[in-house]
Order: C-alpha cells, then sequence, then structure tokens
C-alpha cells in the first residue's frame, strides 16, 4: 500500500453519511476499497490479502472477501486462478480503449436523459449544480478528505445529469467507466491544465442548457467539457507510454501502513 491514507478514516460527513459498518460492513469495505484504488492507496498489480485487509480496515473475514468480490464487479480488481486477487493494472491501451468508451457511452447517457428528463429531473440537476458550488475545487496535491468532498461533488453532478436517462444498467456502466478514467487522473495526471479550469462555471453553463431546453447547445457545451480535459489526457498518454509495467515486480501487499480506520474496533 502506498502512504495515502484510506477514505475510512475520513470523519466530514458528507463523506460518512449512508456508510455503517457495524449494520452493513461488507457495503462499508466497498466503499472504502473502491475509493482507496481510485485514489492510489492500493498501487496497480498490489496483491490484496484478506488477513490484511481485515486489519486494515477493522472489520471481519467475510465482510472483505464479500467486498472484493463486488468491486471485482466495477473492473478495479482482477482475480488470478491460485493466485487470489489483485489491483488491476493500468496501461496506455487500456486508457485508449477506457476514455473513448466512456465518452461514447456518457453522450449516449446524456442524448437519452434529454430526451426522457423531465422537469422532476432538471429540478435535480438545478439541486446538485448549487451543492457543488459549495464545495471547493481541490487538487490531488491538496488535503485527502477535501480532495474526496470535491471528487464527490463533481460526480454527484454528473450523476444527476445522466440520471435523467433512466437506465439503471447504463448509468451503471457508466460510473463503473468513470471511477477507472478518475484512478488514471489520480496516478498519471499532470494537472496543471486542469488547476487552472474553471469547473463551476463549466458545470454552471451545461446546467443552464439544460434547464432552457437547448439540446444541441448542451452536446456542444458536452463536446467543449470533454475536448478541455485533452491537454490532462495527454500527459497521462505520455507518462503510461514511459511505464515499463511488465518490469515492475507484481509482488505481494506490503506491510500496512497509514492510520487505522476511524471506525475500527
Amino acid at each position: 500500500m502506498t502512504a495515502l491514507v484510506s477514505v475510512a478514516t475520513f470523519t466530514d460527513p458528507r463523506l460518512t453519511a449512508g456508510i455503517d459498518a457495524d449494520k452493513n460492513p461488507t457495503q462499508a469495505v466497498a466503499h472504502w476499497m473502491r475509493r482507496d484504488i481510485v485514489r492510489g492507496v492500493f498501487a496497480p498489480l498490489e496483491r490484496l490479502k484478506v488477513e490484511q485487509l481485515t486489519q486494515f480496515y477493522g472489520v471481519g473475514h467475510s465482510p472483505v472477501r464479500e467486498a472484493i468480490l463486488l468491486v471485482s464487479a466495477r473492473g478495479l480488481i482482477e482475480h488470478e486462478h491460485n493466485k487470489g486477487y489483485r489491483v488491476a493494472g493500468m496501461s496506455l491501451a487500456d486508457y485508449n480503449d477506457l476514455i473513448d468508451i466512456y465518452q461514447r457511452t456518457y453522450q449516449l447517457a446524456l442524448q437519452m436523459a434529454v430526451e426522457r428528463g423531465g422537469e422532476a429531473w432538471e429540478e435535480r440537476v438545478v439541486l446538485a449544480l448549487h451543492r457543488s458550488l459549495k464545495v471547493s475545487k481541490v487538487m490531488t496535491d491538496g488535503d485527502p478528505e477535501a480532495r474526496e468532498l470535491w471528487q464527490q461533488a463533481y460526480k454527484s453532478l454528473h450523476e444527476e445529469i445522466l440520471s435523467g436517462c433512466g437506465s439503471p444498467i447504463l448509468m451503471g456502466v457508466v460510473g463503473n467507466l468513470g471511477d477507472r478514467a478518475e484512478r488514471y487522473v489520480n496516478l498519471h495526471a499532470d494537472l496543471a491544465t486542469d488547476r487552472a479550469r474553471d469547473s463551476h462555471a463549466e458545470h454552471r453553463v451545461i446546467v443552464e442548457a439544460i434547464v432552457s431546453g437547448d439540446a444541441d447547445r448542451l452536446h456542444a457545451l458536452l463536446d467543449s467539457f470533454f475536448e478541455g480535459g485533452e491537454p490532462m489526457r495527454a500527459t497521462i498518454r505520455r507518462n503510461l507510454a514511459e511505464l515499463d509495467q511488465p518490469k515492475r515486480g507484481r509482488g505481494s501487499v506490503r506491510s500496512v501502513r497509514g492510520r487505522r480506520p476511524a471506525t475500527a474496533a
């Protein structure tokens, strides 16, 4: 594991709402593990050993095993026959494929949302925007808990924008791809260009287009939104191209480090 602290140690009520390790330890660990992998607490190809994870998260063996299976279904954990589980690897080919399909499925969900969403959807989007505007944008070199708050606000707004599509299947696909894309940003991006972007302003005009019912402008704004991230994605591609992954060891998880989760027994 890296020196990054787990999301299980975060105490802000906005991050802990709905997460109760006593009542539903499996769901709690699945959430923590998913976010920890996306944030880089667990390194690519790192072995995930149940005994160490039970100590790290302060829960029993069964919830950890079940959580590993849940997170595996999201494409963040890989299983090797007779070797157990490890964090999914990362590569340039995977990233290019991921971004292509993510943008295509996002645009599909958006188109369906425009067609199916009504006033109730528009109201939810406006509320999500209002909430997101209260959260400051924080980069990966900032306070970890503040960064997680920003990521949650960002993701919640985009999830609400797409929720009008009315398809749980499509929302699940886009959400899983989004987690994987975020992981590449956290581990391999140079965020200098993203730091200068006014994300609040970009989100505001997108929501205005939704409320006004201007579908053409909405799609144009989303195209521009994706294009604005291309300089950052270029840095990810350069870093991945330099990554000699076959020569990187695939050893076991190193000794657990970092603070013990606040909810640990």
